[in-house]
């Protein structure tokens, strides 16, 4: 007789799997990053109606292999982004998740956050929520961005795969300075240099932790955006 677990998470990413099925990248509070199988999605209505992007779900499953399989779902908590440019950061989100996650890392305060980050869309600045939501990843990754042994405000930062966050004077490789920085991670209301530093910085700190990977819904967000 199968063994049932159960977890709650979202839906993340999902691929084709024989002729009606989907495997699954479910983002989990207590197991993190899952592949599960959905099998007869495609012909089953009603799950297919119940597995959507950025829904609370409860999922049980089973299975003895790392692919575990979908007994059945409910949604606890549904959530709707009717407009374009609400809907866009949070595939931002799961695309960052989809990319640099591990199967079954635990990662409980990347969910908080993610969970947070989703409710927080359209509420607060949306460059703020992108880029604390960055932060949060890259710390996750081991990639922390921390001003604390840098002892003069007004130095420039910039960030190396070798070295990881440095001082500079050349020009080219300026990012932010230590004191844009510090502010952002105080969570203090950054000036329009301050901010235009800081993204800079995250800009070139995902795009190293990803390993320069494409990030579609990136440049999805950068033309809906105002120049």
């Amino acid at each position: 007789m199968a063994k049932y677990s159960e977890t709650t998470g979202y839906l993340i990413h999902t691929k084709a799997f024989k002729n009606s099925s989907l495997i699954i990248e479910f983002f989990s509070q207590d197991f993190g990053l899952m592949h599960l199988v959905a099998k007869g999605i495609k012909t089953n209505k009603q799950l297919k109606s119940q597995l959507q992007y950025f829904n609370l779900l409860t999922i049980q499953f089973y299975g003895k292999s790392s692919l575990k399989t979908i007994a059945s779902l409910n949604v606890l908590e549904n959530f709707t982004l009717t407009n374009l440019l609400n809907k866009v950061p949070a595939m931002y989100f799961n695309e960052l998740i989809h990319l640099s996650l591990l199967e079954g890392e635990p990662a409980k305060l990347l969910f908080d956050t993610y969970k947070n980050s989703l409710q927080m869309i359209g509420k607060i600045k949306l460059s703020i929520l992108l880029r604390n939501f960055e932060f949060q990843l890259l710390k996750h990754n081991g990639f922390e961005l921390s001003v604390n042994h840098f002892q003069n405000q007004d130095d420039w930062l910039t960030i190396t795969q070798e070295h990881g966050l440095i001082t500079t004077t050349q020009k080219s490789l300026k990012l932010c300075l230590v004191s844009d920085l510090a502010h952002f991670i105080s969570g203090n209301k950054l000036n329009k240099n301050e901010l235009a530093n800081v993204n800079k910085l995250m800009l070139a700190a995902i795009n190293m932790s990803l390993s320069y990977k494409k990030i579609y819904s990136r440049d999805m967000l950068q033309a809906l955006l105002p120049k």
